[in-house]
């Protein structure tokens, strides 16, 4: 089996595991927070539900961006991942909107709630599931580059985080210290309306075909300046479509050169660029 086919079907199993791990937290830390009165575990809870969502919304995404290019679609379709970025960043952010506004409300009235054993079990299980999911995630992103399992280890980083500061909150509640269960889910709620955002502008500026990081562009032009045909170097394009980069490369070439020469330089600069770049989707060369 290629290992590009062994890649999508172990980041798809993944997403599996992560949706079904993160719907049992999601209802396991829902149902402690909200019989324990602790904010902080129900906001967390809320994070899970996101990890769900947002497992949900890869599998879409990566069922649907390895179908090659077609008439219609000819780039290809995986702007569908950012397309899934934006969409599950929008769906969680009025939820958030909504736990942050009553977590502020319940701080300025004063109304703490003691700590409570049953959410320090649930914070620590939520912690260690999250970080075996986000490594494996994490793992699975670098071999593809995809955004959505990027965008996906993020979340399970982010409730990694929520329940560690659960955790603060429990150790403090027990020392007398009541009020850090709802700092700690206005701190909660405060970070993933930061996490829901970025991920929205990364969504968005994928759309919009972002350009590829400088380092790449740089190694791109020293590939270039180092082939004597060339004589100038009049523009470099760059697109990263989904998980695959697209370069569009207009050079000037000496016009004694024929039909034939042009071709060896154009393949030879493809080639180039292939073997300096990682996931490389194609490479348009226009010699003038």
């Amino acid at each position: 089996m290629p290992e590009k086919e062994k890649c999508i079907k172990c980041a798809a199993r993944l997403s599996w595991i992560g949706i079904l791990d993160s719907a049992f937290l999601a209802l396991f830390k829902g149902v402690i927070g909200i019989f324990a009165g602790s904010r902080a575990l129900t906001a967390s809870a809320l994070y899970s539900l996101h990890d769900v969502i947002s497992g949900i919304a890869v599998l879409i995404g990566l069922k649907i961006s390895t179908r090659p290019a077609d008439k219609e679609y000819p780039f290809g379709y995986g702007n569908v991942e950012y397309v899934v970025c934006v969409f599950t960043s929008i769906l969680i952010l009025g939820a958030t909107v909504f736990l942050l506004g009553d977590c502020i409300r319940i701080l300025f009235m004063g109304e703490h709630t003691p700590p409570n054993w049953a959410v320090l079990i649930a914070a620590i299980t939520s912690v260690v599931a999250n970080e075996v999911i986000y490594r494996y995630n994490i793992c699975a992103y670098k071999h593809m580059n995809s955004p959505a399992l990027l965008a996906h280890a993020k979340h399970h980083r982010a409730d990694v985080i929520s329940s560690l500061a659960v955790v603060v909150a429990v150790v403090g509640g027990a020392m007398g210290y009541h009020f850090l269960d709802v700092v700690v889910a206005v701190f909660e709620t405060g970070h993933l309306l930061f996490l829901s955002i970025e991920l929205l502008y990364q969504g968005g500026s994928g759309l919009i075909d972002r350009a590829i990081k400088d380092n790449d562009i740089s190694l791109i032009r020293q590939l270039l300046s180092d082939m004597t045909e060339i004589k100038e170097v009049k523009d470099i394009k760059t697109r990263q479509i989904g998980r695959n980069v697209w370069v569009d490369l207009y050079v000037s070439l000496p016009k004694n050169k024929t039909i034939a020469e042009v071709n060896t330089i154009s393949t030879r600069i493809r080639h180039g660029i292939a073997n300096r770049l990682e996931h490389l989707g194609n490479v348009n060369v226009i010699c003038e």
